[in-house]
């Protein structure tokens, strides 16, 4: 991947674990999500886990994260994502974080329309995320792309125990979707 070019000249582009300090930043400002989901703020090993941390029979070779940048090429957001998980085809978003001021503005939507053209590309068929049940912005946000739900999860978060939401989308099905708008 070289970039993902948006609207106003903010980019999406892998990162990799030597910017860990400034997903450190990232995770802060982004507390509401970490004291959503695991009841506390975050830890110093928060940010490293986004690149160190695989779902079982995943090497680093299957993992993407990526930086969201501004237009003067601040950090403002991330996505990890990791392909063919839980099986081949399906590629699976682990986190999606946005820094809360540049929230509601729909980056996010543009962010994943292109995401959704660039992992078609690479052969993904089906993109999957899973949503804490609490969190009712992120199921609507999901929802709104045209996500479905498939199946809920009973997991532990830090402090927390949670309904996940697993939720799927069809790339084909969303790229028509997208033609007809």
């Amino acid at each position: 991947m070289e970039r993902l070019k948006l609207k106003n000249g903010y980019e999406v582009k892998r990162i990799y674990i030597t910017e860990t300090n400034k997903v450190k930043d990232l995770c802060l400002k982004c507390s509401d999500y970490y004291i959503l989901s695991g009841g506390e703020l975050p830890e110093e090993d928060d940010a490293k886990e986004i690149f160190t941390e695989l779902p079982p029979n995943k090497g680093s070779k299957d993992k993407f994260v990526l930086g969201i940048f501004n237009n003067i090429n601040e950090l403002i957001g991330i996505i990890d994502i990791v392909r063919n998980f839980p099986i081949e085809s399906t590629w699976i978003i682990g986190l999606m974080l946005i820094e809360p001021k540049e929230r509601g503005n729909g980056l996010g939507s543009e962010i994943h329309k292109e995401l959704v053209n660039w992992l078609g590309n690479l052969g993904a068929r089906v993109l999957r995320i899973g949503v804490i049940e609490e969190n009712h912005k992120g199921i609507e946000f999901w929802t709104s792309l045209g996500y479905k739900k498939v199946n809920e999860i009973e997991m532990q978060f830090n402090l927390k125990k949670h309904i996940v939401c697993s939720m799927e989308l069809n790339i084909n099905e969303n790229k028509v979707q997208n033609w007809r708008e």
